[in-house]
């Protein structure tokens, strides 16, 4: 991350698709009033577990068990948006781009990240790979494992305290993978009525 911490300090944030909460636990302790909204409860009881060992002040956030399409929350808006990783695995994810932009505060940030179409060749081509071959979640595990054990260490290196189970469920075992080009989502910020402050 390349923000300022300070960027974060009494803020309230929302973050869709939290998945386990290890990328929002930062953002928390950094200032951040947090709600997480992860549809897997598997995911969100971990993100409960991790909060309760890592955040300064837990009753400070909130976790909430949904998905983008079915959370509403009337009227409430967020200084900070936060979806890293998630929109390419939806069904819709121009339709879910649309839904969290609705949450933006205006003068508020939203951080979205997901791979291009370019940039994520290697993983589809990993996943056409371990499809081919995989009958069932578990050998998707094993395979992986097999075929691609350098790959999930140096991602079990950058930290975040990911376990390589983790790893390999959120790049592989994850059933839908459409993602975006870099023209679809300038498009998608113009039609929200956002400005793209920055990106890499």
């Amino acid at each position: 991350f390349k923000f300022p911490p300070k960027m974060f300090s009494n803020t309230e944030l929302i973050d869709f698709g939290a998945g386990t909460g290890h990328n929002t636990i930062s953002l928390a302790n950094w200032g951040a009033k947090c709600t997480l909204v992860e549809l897997s409860d598997k995911s969100l009881s971990i993100a409960k577990e991790v909060f309760k060992l890592r955040a300064k002040n837990l009753n400070d956030h909130k976790f909430i068990n949904s998905s983008i399409f079915d959370y509403e929350e009337k009227d409430k808006l967020y200084d900070i948006v936060h979806c890293r990783g998630v929109l390419s695995h939806t069904a819709a994810k121009e339709r879910a781009f649309k839904k969290i932009c609705k949450f933006v505060k205006n003068g508020g940030y939203l951080i979205y990240g997901d791979p291009n179409k370019a940039g994520g060749f290697q993983n589809m081509l990993q996943r056409y790979t371990l499809y081919k071959f995989s009958n069932s979640d578990e050998e998707i595990v094993k395979n992986s494992e097999l075929l691609f054990k350098n790959d999930i260490d140096r991602s079990e290196k950058k930290g975040a305290g990911r376990t390589r189970n983790e790893i390999i469920f959120d790049r592989w075992v994850i059933q839908s993978q459409d993602d975006p080009s870099f023209s679809e989502v300038c498009k998608w910020l113009s039609d929200s009525g956002l400005k793209l402050y920055s990106s890499y």
